[in-house]
């Protein structure tokens, strides 16, 4: 368990550390792609220990009553992860490292960006905490737990550093959308239209969800389609 402990507390500093002003002067360093292309490499090799360290930790007592109609419920939440995926990283997207020229683009608060402008941050959070709901134990917790942390951080961040190098057109972006998913639409600042998100982004989403239900007992060893019949 210290192990995964400790994995974790790494792998949230490799993402959170640059972010502290020592991003630019790294960047300035050895350049843009080198910089991206190290944290890449460290992001990877940062999950890859956070996995075998969860496999490894014993699973222990379990912290809280989960069920059935849970599992069942997070198997069909968890399509609207995928679509914020895909809807999130398919078009231009203002809150990607590229982002910059996605502001000059006249679809804020359209599309995927009516309900969120952090999907893909989303996608992760929502991720992440199903799986801690249904897996409550001790290693879950620093597991997912973490990651859950990391993307709500992330997108919080992102949100300082959008606005230092944007400027008006970030806040142009921010005033027609909104970081809590759908809170942009309930205040009347965006509208949400299915075709806007695009049918083969919903459908591409949509296959990727249920090749994941059935390969999940494959690949993971754990079956989410048992619940369901």
């Amino acid at each position: 368990m210290a192990q995964l402990a400790l994995a974790s507390i790494v792998f949230i500093a490799l993402h959170i550390l640059p972010a502290l002003k020592l991003r630019e002067s790294l960047i300035k360093r050895i350049g843009d792609p080198a910089y991206m292309g190290l944290f890449s490499l460290a992001s990877v090799l940062g999950m890859a220990w956070m996995i075998v360290a969860y496999q490894n930790a014993p699973v222990g007592e379990p912290l809280w009553i989960t069920g059935p109609a849970v599992r069942w419920s997070t198997a069909f939440i968890m399509l609207f992860a995928f679509i914020l995926v895909v809807t999130g990283t398919t078009p231009k997207n203002p809150t990607s490292v590229l982002g910059k020229g996605a502001l000059k683009d006249n679809h804020q608060g359209t599309g995927v960006f009516a309900i969120t402008r952090h999907p893909v941050m989303w996608a992760i959070i929502i991720w992440s905490m199903l799986h801690l709901i249904n897996r409550p134990d001790m290693r879950s917790l620093l597991f997912f737990g973490s990651m859950g942390l990391l993307g709500l951080a992330g997108s919080m961040r992102q949100e300082v550093r959008k606005q230092e190098e944007f400027g008006k057109a970030w806040e142009q972006f921010a005033s027609q959308t909104s970081h809590v998913p759908f809170l942009a639409i309930l205040q009347g600042k965006a509208q949400l239209r299915i075709t806007d998100l695009g049918g083969w982004r919903i459908m591409t989403a949509v296959l990727l969800w249920l090749a994941t239900l059935y390969l999940h007992a494959h690949i993971l060893g754990v079956s989410p389609l048992a619940v369901l019949v």
